[in-house]
């Protein structure tokens, strides 16, 4: 009898042991989806998982994504971090937009630096107006980024439409920054659309060649554009952020973000904050700009999801939020 019992507590705690390690080994390895190759964030996606893989000791990796693609990813477990935009984070949580669902287990994990939707047409185009590219060869970004969505709703409150465009002999090119670049740089495309930080690196390459400026959008169409996307709002281009640009340019804005899933661990979500904004210093090593921007105060600037509980736990402990 006494060596059934041993025996049957014996295997009582192999499972546990099982299990707790099966758990352990869950935190052991951390995703992170990004964005694609010539924006800010992949460089700064990469620098995070290895400041995370340094401090924490948790292999992770980080691959290239879109707003909208890495909200999905994140709440279907393929990715543990995610980088997106507020007003994306917005409305994937509650099936707004170009979801077609909710996305319940997003959690708001940090804002960042504001994104800014930029239209670059050639310096010597006739295009002036987003009404100008009714028939012209527009460059929105890829299918699953924000910037492309924001792309859509900008055209649809000027009455235009990717498939309106294609149907009076333009073309849509949903290519990534780097591509897109390249495109205007040899001619092949009217207007390069993103939003990402400003000044942005392929943007400053278009200044020299083939020479850029900027559309903007006035006040009466911004009013319609936050009647499409109510997460979206005002700001500017400003003067000075690029070589010649010597006016604010109005346009479209919003907050970069990173989103986690409600199933990363608190103290694993918890830790990971902690490092990285004691890390910051090394990431503006990566992206001067956009980090100075990124504030640890403003960390729930612009959320509209939940944050998630060990996120909060730091925030809260450092005063940043009630």
């Amino acid at each position: 009898m006494f060596k059934r019992i041993f025996v049957v507590g014996f295997a009582i705690f192999m499972l546990f042991s099982f299990l707790a390690s099966f758990v352990q080994a869950e935190t052991k390895f951390l995703r992170m989806f990004s964005g694609p190759e010539g924006g800010s964030w992949y460089p700064l996606g990469s620098a995070m998982m290895s400041i995370i893989e340094k401090e924490m000791g948790i292999s992770s990796s980080n691959g290239p994504g879109g707003g909208v693609g890495n909200c999905k990813a994140v709440n279907a477990g393929r990715a543990d971090f995610g980088w997106t935009y507020t007003h994306t984070a917005y409305n994937a949580y509650n099936g707004r937009g170009k979801f077609d669902k909710k996305n319940p287990n997003l959690r708001h994990l940090m804002s960042l630096y504001p994104g800014v939707f930029q239209m670059a047409v050639p310096k010597s185009s006739k295009i002036f107006s987003v009404k100008d590219l009714a028939d012209k060869r527009i460059v929105p970004g890829k299918v699953g980024f924000s910037g492309t969505v924001i792309a859509e709703n900008v055209l649809a409150a000027y009455g235009l439409t990717f498939d309106s465009i294609k149907k009076n002999g333009g073309l849509v090119s949903y290519v990534g920054y780097s591509d897109s670049a390249a495109l205007m740089k040899d001619g092949h495309s009217d207007c390069y659309m993103a939003v990402t930080s400003c000044p942005q690196s392929t943007m400053i390459d278009l200044m020299f060649r083939p020479g850029i400026r900027f559309l903007s959008v006035d006040k009466a169409h911004m009013d319609k554009i936050k009647e499409i996307d109510p997460g979206l709002m005002g700001t500017i281009i400003p003067k000075g952020s690029y070589k010649g640009l010597d006016q604010d340019v109005p346009t479209v804005g919003t907050v970069t973000c990173l989103v986690t899933s409600k199933d990363v661990p608190d103290d694993v979500v918890y830790k990971a904050v902690k490092t990285l904004y004691a890390n910051w210093p090394a990431l503006a090593e990566v992206k001067k700009q956009a980090i100075e921007d990124s504030k640890p105060e403003k960390a729930t600037m612009g959320a509209g999801i939940p944050v998630h509980a060990g996120a909060l736990k730091y925030y809260k402990e450092m005063g940043y939020v009630n």
